[in-house]
């Protein structure tokens, strides 16, 4: 049995708690409010005041899975550098660091054109791309990480798209213009940040990058028109070219993990047939 410990039992952090669980592992796990899943040991606070309250034992993994608390670089900086920069202070001052899984955005990739996967340079052009991409390399540099960048994250209680799709029907909001977009469902997230868990905790030798994406991008215009369609209505679109950058997996690819959502047609119908 492994300890791993999880910073950030949001949506994803629950999700991989109650994986790790279930393969008989113990879970530690940190987040601000006092709600955790059951056999989940919670050790609640704020960690931009410090890591104040840790497992008295060894901690065998680490996962860092932060959501800023508001929208703006100063958000970012305090969610994804200083909160988990100060975990692993304080983990340092117990024990040796252990590995640790570090959950980050393909936003780091900028605003770059055609074909992007893990062999890609980053060239963040905005803050939130920025302040991540400093994330990665402050965390990596003190410990031995793998870096989880993930697509548009989709899936229950993540309908912001379809709401924006019955607009776009209702003739509310105008088509936008044609971009690449991409995608990963959130069950697959799970499984994916599950699978690299247990590479660490095995011993396996484990990538310090994965892209986290359907390895479909699509382009928006036709998801919107087939989700129309679904739903029982119909939207035009013109057969414009699309730009902006298709994210691809190669992890994924390369038979690493097998997604349970290949595309956004599977996963969007799940949700669709549960509405």
């Amino acid at each position: 049995m492994s300890h791993i410990l999880i910073a950030g039992l949001g949506d994803l952090g629950t999700g991989l708690a109650e994986r790790l669980l279930a393969d008989g592992h113990r879970v530690s796990g940190i987040r601000r409010g006092g709600d955790a899943p059951a056999g989940v040991d919670l050790y609640s606070q704020d960690l931009l005041d410090g890591a104040l309250l840790l497992p008295p034992d060894r901690v065998d993994l680490a996962v860092v899975i932060m959501t800023p608390s508001e929208y703006s670089e100063e958000g970012y900086l305090k969610a994804y550098v200083r909160a988990p920069l100060n975990l692993l202070d304080g983990l340092a001052a117990r024990q040796p660091l252990p590995p640790v899984l570090f959950v980050s955005s393909t936003a780091v990739f900028g605003d770059q054109d055609g074909d992007v996967d893990e062999t890609t340079p980053p060239r963040p052009s905005r803050y939130n791309g920025k302040v991540v991409l400093a994330a990665e390399q402050e965390i990596s540099a003190r410990a031995l990480t793998t870096v989880v960048r993930f697509s548009g994250i989709y899936g229950p209680g993540r309908l912001r798209l379809l709401s924006k799709v019955e607009k776009l029907m209702r003739g509310e909001e105008a088509l936008p213009e044609p971009v690449w977009s991409n995608r990963i469902h959130r069950d697959d997230c799970v499984g994916l940040l599950h699978t690299l868990a247990g590479q660490w905790l095995a011993g396996e030798t484990v990538p310090p990058l994965v892209v986290g994406t359907d390895d479909h991008p699509a382009r928006n215009l036709d998801v919107y028109q087939w989700l129309a369609e679904c739903l029982g209505g119909a939207l035009p679109v013109p057969a414009t070219r699309a730009t902006g950058k298709r994210l691809h997996s190669r992890f994924i690819a390369e038979g690493g993990y097998t997604l349970r959502y290949p595309d956004y047609r599977a996963g969007y119908r799940t949700l669709l047939e549960a509405r």
